[in-house]
């Protein structure tokens, strides 16, 4: 154990990005075509992530049986890099290394190099990011990390320089050659003790009085609450929407919550809406805003943050109906509609954060000349006169001229954005993936929406019908549209679809909708419940932990949570299955006592149900 750990921790010649960094890295987008090189395995994959390495001359392969038992066969370490289409600093060390010569011919010779897109297997990646998060303190993207041939992880880093990435390859490849027997035994041995989550102490505990659960989220969500600037946490600012949904839910049941929690909320969709996490001519939010001000942006925009979002803001109309929000969810979801479209049905992953130039937001950064060529000089004139950009800057972007925020004139401000918008963000290429989850968050929103504004009935009609299409087959799921045989479903796209499903159907009264949701529901606990824990894939080439004994919230909403909610209400559910879901909800965990702000959703499914 000493071995590795010296070995894990020691910093063999490398400079690490600030961990804020490592936790943060940006999900921006590709660049230009680059110089062709001979093909490799990734060479046409439907993948457009794993497509833009086919020409590195690393011998990339997928993630598949066959690059272990190659492993085994030569004794090299396995190297496993993941990222994703809209990934900056994938796409950095893919120009400053996985395409340079010298590079690749010390992977293709010491290591059997394997490609992966986080998109296409999240729980591969969930669990590398726990390696690296435990040995490193911090993780990100690109996410690299050397495996035995046996599949034990032994050391990982993100994004390094290509200078400082040789020194690692070839340090590695030499204590390898030198010391394998103990470098695998200690690996093994570091997975045992550290990465079995054992959760030994979880429990069953029907009688913890609901109102403390609450109050311990609340004051975890309140102690991590920026109350000057809204959102969680002081450096940069990301949507957290579960903590968000949460506490709405709490304000709406307690009449006699503190205010302050209500203008926390309040605040921070104000600034969500109104500050630089929005495009303000083109619509859509941005992945996150690198600074606690909302005022600087990562440019990717995501389905899946667009769709949560338009939900929640959804959500907040209903609790406060003169406060816009509604219109913000309708020109969000107009934003995926027009933006995220797919030709062949339902909507594509994202759109990246450069353009086709390379150029980091290009389509939503403005400057003078550029608004010269589309405004006469009187709009440009009123423009300045409203402060909408700073004249000594080269590049700026536009505040509100509609909804919350905006000032001037609204009559002459939508003239101004009809013109704006014709730039639009074409530019900016598209990773054209159709996920089954991440289709079914933007359904539950389009169900949401069709309740304030009929036009969204026709496109969660749509939408239902090509998901039906598209990602279901005979009571299972396909993970990728199209492309069955690439990606695996994972407990996310059942929880996600099953609860979009059932929603769909009551608000549409659609039975054949609640049908596929019931068996679902009934596939995932099949599929995906090993041992009373869940798991998130039903399938592993590497060793894997016992699974979680409750999930908590991470980017989504936690699936076990979604998994419930349908569980305990579908009518014609197995009653064996319904009885253990009545058993679930009253599940307790150490972590979960401890970091309530992870388990918002599910303290709040414990708290609704509680009667």
């Amino acid at each position: 154990m000493s071995f590795l750990l010296l070995f894990l921790i020691s910093d063999i010649k490398m400079r690490y990005l600030p961990a804020s960094r490592l936790l943060l890295l940006s999900i921006l987008g590709c660049g230009g075509a680059l110089p062709a090189q001979a093909a490799n395995q990734l060479a046409g994959h439907p993948s457009p992530y794993l497509a833009l390495h086919g020409d590195d001359p690393v011998e990339w392969r997928t993630w598949e049986e066959e690059a272990f038992s190659d492993a085994r066969a030569d004794n090299r370490l396995v190297f496993v890099s993941i990222g994703y289409f809209s990934c900056h600093w994938c796409h950095v060390m893919q120009r400053e290394s996985y395409r340079d010569d010298a590079v690749a011919a010390l992977l293709n010779r010491d290591f059997i190099a394997v490609k992966v897109d986080r998109e296409l297997d999240p729980d591969l990646d969930q669990r590398l990011i726990d390696f690296v998060e435990k040995v490193r303190g911090a993780a990100g993207w690109p996410l690299n990390v050397f495996l035995t041939p046996d599949g034990y992880p032994v050391t990982g880093f993100t994004y390094l320089p290509r200078e400082t990435f040789i020194g690692v390859l070839q340090e590695l490849e030499g204590e390898w050659r030198q010391n394998h027997e103990k470098i695998s035994a200690a690996a093994r041995e570091f997975f045992a003790t550290q990465m079995q989550e054992s959760e030994n102490q979880a429990f069953i505990a029907p009688d913890i009085p609901a109102k403390n659960l609450q109050q311990a989220f609340v004051s975890q969500a309140m102690l991590a609450a920026d109350e000057l600037q809204g959102g969680f946490g002081n450096t940069s600012k990301f949507p957290n929407v579960p903590q968000l949904d949460a506490l709405l839910d709490i304000i709406a049941r307690n009449d006699d919550l503190d205010q302050d929690i209500a203008d926390f909320v309040r605040l921070t969709l104000h600034a969500m809406a109104t500050r630089n996490l929005h495009d303000h001519v083109n619509n859509g939010f941005y992945r996150y805003t690198t600074d606690p001000d909302w005022h600087t942006p990562h440019f990717e925009k995501m389905l899946y943050d667009n769709a949560q979002l338009a939900w929640l803001f959804l959500k907040a109309h209903r609790l406060w109906p003169q406060q816009g929000y509604a219109g913000i969810a309708a020109r969000t979801l107009d934003f995926v509609e027009t933006s995220l479209k797919h030709p062949d049905g339902g909507y594509m992953s994202s759109r990246s954060a450069v353009d086709v130039d390379n150029r980091e937001g290009a389509a939503y950064l403005w400057n003078r000349d550029q608004l010269a060529q589309l405004l006469t000089a009187a709009e440009l004139e009123y423009l300045a006169g409203l402060g909408q950009f700073d004249s000594a800057a080269s590049e700026f972007l536009m505040v509100p001229l509609d909804g919350p925020g905006a000032a001037g004139n609204a009559q002459r401000n939508a003239a101004i954005l009809g013109k704006l918008r014709a730039r639009g963000d074409a530019s900016m290429p598209a990773d054209v993936k159709r996920l089954a989850g991440w289709n079914a968050m933007m359904l539950d929103a389009l169900v949401a929406a069709a309740d304030v504004d009929s036009r969204f009935g026709a496109r969660a009609r749509t939408l239902f019908q090509s998901m039906q299409q598209n990602f279901y087959r005979d009571g299972r799921l396909i993970r990728f549209a199209g492309n069955a045989d690439i990606a695996d479903a994972a407990l996310e796209d059942y929880a996600q679809v099953a609860h979009a499903f059932y929603r769909y159907g009551l608000s549409f009264e659609q039975e054949a909708a609640i049908e596929i949701a019931r068996r679902l529901t009934q596939s995932a606990h099949e599929l995906f419940l090993k041992q009373d824990r869940w798991q998130q894939k039903t399938r592993s080439l590497i060793p894997i932990a016992r699974g979680k004994w409750i999930m908590p919230d991470l980017v989504f909403t936690a699936p076990m949570t979604l998994w419930l909610r349908v569980a305990l209400d579908i009518p014609g559910l197995d009653r064996k299955i319904r009885d253990g879901a009545l058993q679930m909800r009253q599940r307790v965990t150490r972590d979960m006592l401890d970091a309530p702000y992870f388990y918002g959703s599910f303290i709040m499914l414990r708290i609704e149900r509680a009667g």
